[in-house]
């Protein structure tokens, strides 16, 4: 949990630092909210809520002969799959109350009903930043810089920026003559090129009918024959330029690489698409986002462009559990007590606490080596004993558990002591 709450302070000073402001939003959303945001497979993995109540009684006979027409009569709401859609729907109900370019940052729990694996939950938080209402070139390099800056605060380096653009997928697609209501199935085939490699994908197409062109294989840098396909979409062509500088400003932490094969499954992305993966940790993408210009209006707010990205927290865990020094705060202090009064040792308490140092009593006046060894077990450092003695003369003993000493002192003095 310290190193959880180390990498969540992390990511909300960076975001803050970028000008984010934060936003939560409820766990629960309607279907209606969720659904078609995510692709046939994404859709799958909804985990819906049942209908409170008798939620079978008025579920027409008709309905209950399979699933498909059962689940409209007895589940209405669902889990958030992801932070996107809820915002976006927020900033759709909101958008008279605010100010665009609106730029929001949101770090809270998602759910999958996916298989868990390295790397792969049913439940993990996902810390996301997008600004909508927002659009340019600037936009997209902040989206690389906060991830360089992401990376450096954790120590991570080797990462890779994949880069792409759906407007250059549908481009392809065109080219080769693909069905457009079949549009995901191409995406999602082409997808797996960094996972089987190009020349299987290539295979697969073939025995389908279709011949992939050339220019779409991954290579480093962009090719004449792809910079000339990209040409020829009138928003990639705009951005040329300033995809060939973020193309040439990379470093140890973080190399920005044009992915021609990258196809992102989310169906609302309209425009730039990427994924930053760091090879060989064996976790996938350990973030992900894209443009998109349709989804705040899709909810009956305003037609606003917007760009986001957001970082899978658990797999950057994974990677950097046990390589990350994380603060350790100093360990509380102990106040033991055998015959004192509640009133006292409460006392004690309530001075340390004045001091800004951590303490606690032990809940009830058990045998003082039980209290020891309890504070031993716990690993802290300093102990604070009182009775009725010391109640009397309004001093405790204080003991430092590692040098095994002990003195006696006036309680005004206790907390310069523990600070020794």
């Amino acid at each position: 949990m310290r190193l959880r709450r180390h990498v969540l302070h992390t990511l909300q000073t960076l975001f803050e630092l970028y000008g984010y402001e934060p936003l939560e939003t409820p766990a629960v959303e309607l279907l209606t909210v969720l659904t078609g945001k995510y692709g046939d497979e994404g859709d799958k993995l909804l985990f819906r809520i049942l209908n409170s109540g008798d939620f079978l009684a008025e579920v027409p006979e008709e309905a209950r002969t399979s699933s498909d027409r059962l689940l409209p009569y007895i589940t209405e709401k669902a889990l958030r799959y992801d932070l996107t859609v809820p915002m976006a729907r927020w900033v759709a109900q909101h958008a008279g109350e605010l100010t665009f370019p609106f730029k929001r940052y949101q770090m809270q729990p998602v759910w999958r009903a996916d298989r868990p694996q390295r790397g792969r939950f049913r439940e993990f938080y996902q810390c996301d930043v997008d600004i909508v209402g927002g659009e340019g070139p600037m936009a997209l390099f902040e989206m690389v810089e906060l991830a360089r800056a992401v990376l450096n605060a954790l120590d991570l380096e080797g990462a890779i920026f994949h880069l792409n653009h759906r407007g250059l997928l549908e481009h392809a697609a065109a080219a080769i003559r693909w069905p457009k209501e079949r549009f995901s199935d191409f995406c999602t085939l082409l997808d797996k090129a960094d996972k089987i490699g190009w020349e299987v994908v290539e295979g697969l197409f073939q025995e389908l009918g279709y011949k992939l062109p050339q220019w779409l294989k991954p290579e480093k840098g962009l090719s004449p024959t792809l910079i000339q396909e990209m040409q020829a979409i009138p928003t990639l062509a705009e951005d040329l330029p300033v995809v060939q500088e973020l193309l040439s400003t990379s470093d140890v932490r973080l190399q920005v690489q044009w992915d021609p094969t990258l196809a992102r499954g989310l169906d609302y992305y309209t425009g730039y698409i990427y994924e930053i993966r760091l090879p060989k940790s064996g976790v996938g993408s350990i973030a992900a986002g894209g443009a998109y210009a349709s989804l705040v209006s899709d909810f009956g707010g305003p037609a606003l462009p917007a760009i986001g990205l957001s970082f899978g927290i658990e797999r950057l865990f994974v990677i950097i559990e046990g390589r990350l020094a994380v603060p350790t705060p100093p360990p509380p202090i102990l106040v033991a007590w055998i015959d004192a009064s509640p009133g006292y040792v409460q006392r004690i308490v309530r001075t340390l606490h004045e001091a800004k140092l951590a303490a606690f009593a032990y809940p009830a006046p058990r045998k003082l080596s039980r209290q020891l060894e309890y504070a031993q077990r716990r690993g802290l450092e300093w102990v604070v004993i009182a009775g009725a003695a010391e109640e009397a003369s309004q001093t405790v003993q204080l003991r430092h558990l590692p040098r095994h000493v002990q003195t006696t002192l006036p309680l005004h003095a206790l907390a310069s002591a523990c600070r020794q």
